[in-house]
């Protein structure tokens, strides 16, 4: 049970795993390559920055849990089409142990729409160290900011 592992060094140090500045690098760079791919357009760009394949993704609004590429990049296409741009912003709750981890993130969105309002997603994701480094395997989001 490797996730019960990572919630035991959650628990254990009382919140957020000891700081893993490596971990955090590549968070970084993951949440500003999504950043830069809906600023473009590109949601096939987003997905390959921040998801595995096998990515399984429920939230707010959703009638359904979303499972795979093929599931979700409609999804992605649409909020790519719909969005100027977006912030990811880090929560300081975050963790790794084993080749898991976890994060927590607000999207801080504006529509391509002008005469739309900006809207905030809470996201928490589970990562997994693989062949392409760390990757989002699963997600669950809700509307607002942490």
């Amino acid at each position: 049970m490797a996730l019960g592992g990572l919630a035991l060094a959650v628990s254990a140090s009382g919140g957020a795993a000891g700081p893993d500045q490596a971990f955090d690098d590549v968070l970084a760079a993951r949440y500003r390559a999504v950043e830069a791919a809906i600023e473009a357009r590109d949601g096939a760009a987003w997905f390959e920055a921040l998801y595995d394949d096998s990515i399984v993704l429920a939230g707010e609004g959703s009638p359904a849990t979303v499972r795979g590429r093929q599931a979700l990049m409609p999804v992605i296409d649409e909020i790519v089409r719909t969005t100027r741009s977006c912030t990811l912003v880090p929560d300081a709750a975050r963790g790794r142990s084993a080749g898991l981890g976890y994060s927590f993130v607000t999207y801080r969105c504006s529509p391509a729409d002008a005469s739309a309002s900006d809207y905030q997603v809470r996201a928490l994701f589970v990562w997994k160290e693989g062949a392409k480094g760390w990757r989002v395997v699963a997600e669950t989001y809700v509307m607002g900011a942490m």
